[in-house]
């Protein structure tokens, strides 16, 4: 059995996904296609993509090239794969929910340290 990992990751990095897809999506923040370990379509669809949306965005954002590699470990036949704020999940089949967790996030968030704090540290 594969552990769940677990991704750091910064709350614009989730924003970028999202702007790289072909439609907005009411249902997750993100959804993706891997056809093997050198494509990623920016849509999830079971079968061929149309020409015209058989975009190639592997590459593009580092964020999305460690969730298609993990993805890849656990269904490496390919497939499709959604994101959210709370991980990374995928379906065996187009009717199956919620899906398969395979990937969690904690989100980064800035943190404000007090002056004083700061200045114990430097002293």
């Amino acid at each position: 059995m594969l552990d769940i990992l677990q991704l750091r990751i910064h709350p614009e990095e989730l924003d970028e996904l999202r702007l790289c897809q072909v439609k907005p999506r009411g249902d997750c923040h993100a959804a993706f296609t891997v056809q093997g370990v050198k494509t990623i379509w920016p849509l999830a669809i079971w079968g061929e993509a149309p020409a015209e949306q058989r975009i190639n965005v592997r590459g593009w954002l580092p964020l999305l090239d460690a969730i298609a590699d993990e993805f890849l470990i656990w269904r490496p036949q390919g497939g499709c794969f959604v994101v959210s704020h709370e991980g990374a999940r995928y379906r065996v089949d187009e009717h199956q929910r919620p899906g398969v967790e395979f990937l969690q996030f904690e989100l980064s968030r800035p943190m404000v340290v007090p002056q004083w704090q700061l200045e114990a540290q430097t002293a």
